[in-house]
């Protein structure tokens, strides 16, 4: 399978390898094993391939959204740094959940 993004959960486009019911796949990688899956987003008349991908990659992007909103600095007394880092996580969050990380 070919790797999309790094990070806890990882997406994974599996139409590289022929995967007609699962296209897209979300894994995590767990101490012992593998990888886990957290999701398969199967092939259905009812949604296109862009919006499975696009599910993918949002839920692949859940857990760097969560951490981004629970670190975000709570005042406008943190430091000018303090703000930059965390835009710049959050920015990349995003990117990972939209696909258009660097």
């Amino acid at each position: 399978m070919s790797k999309h993004t790094p990070g806890p959960w990882t997406y994974w486009n599996n139409i590289h390898y022929g995967w007609k019911t699962n296209p897209y796949s979300v894994t995590v990688q767990k101490p012992g094993v593998h990888s886990v899956t957290v999701a398969n987003i199967p092939a259905r008349q009812t949604i296109s391939k862009d919006e499975a991908r696009a599910n993918a990659k949002l839920i692949s992007a859940a857990p760097d959204l969560l951490d981004a909103l629970q670190t975000m600095p709570q005042s406008l007394s943190n430091t000018e740094q303090e703000w930059w880092d965390w835009i710049d996580k959050a920015r990349k969050a995003i990117d990972k959940a939209t696909g258009e990380e660097k």
